[in-house]
């Protein structure tokens, strides 16, 4: 009768081992409708030396959608759409679009995502006007005495150096480290 036993939980056990493991559920995150996902760039982008089409990555920081703690340290990966670098009179563009949104646990889904806000820095013309401005006082100064033989080609040309240099604008950065806070178009499951 030992034997018979023995067999018959040899044979119980063989089955269990055999079965293969069911893995518990794992949890379906979602991105829902409204929901707004606050992230930071992993590089910079800027309106004078961006690509169309050039790659970028950022990283989801709190607070997280819904609190839901699945997001910390989620990845954003996009790209550029539209780049106009500032020129004279031009003003500078920098669009982009996100592609993926990747959590820790390897789950990915394509957001639609809009920008709500972000930590946009327009480069500093300041020097540029100063410089141009005293070039102009120089040539209108030389132009005035030379060409004119008069002493006010310094100040007129002063304010025309200066007013060219205000009206040439100045590249726009979204540098790393930035925070740029955007908002859900439609829920999207996240696997």
């Amino acid at each position: 009768m030992r034997t018979r036993a023995t067999i018959a939980a040899i044979a119980v056990a063989a089955v269990v081992l055999s079965v293969p493991a069911v893995a518990p559920a794992s949890r379906v995150v979602t991105l829902a409708t409204g929901t707004m996902v606050s992230a930071t760039m992993n590089q910079t982008l800027d309106s004078g030396s961006a690509q169309v089409g050039q790659r970028f990555t950022m990283t989801v920081v709190g607070p997280y959608p819904r609190s839901d703690q699945a997001f910390a340290g989620a990845s954003l990966a996009g790209h550029v759409t539209n780049v106009t670098p500032a020129g004279q009179g031009k003003n500078p563009e920098l669009a982009f679009a996100i592609d993926r949104i990747s959590l820790q646990n390897g789950a990915q889904g394509h957001p639609i995502l809009t920008v709500q806000a972000q930590q946009t820095q327009q480069h500093n013309n300041t020097g540029n006007v100063a410089a141009s401005a005293l070039a102009g006082m120089l040539v209108g100064n030389w132009l005035g005495k030379a060409v004119f033989n008069s002493n006010a080609g310094g100040a007129v040309g002063a304010v025309a150096g200066a007013l060219y240099a205000s009206n040439k604008r100045t590249n726009v950065s979204l540098r790393q480290g930035s925070e740029v806070v955007f908002q859900a178009q439609q829920t999207v499951a996240l696997r």
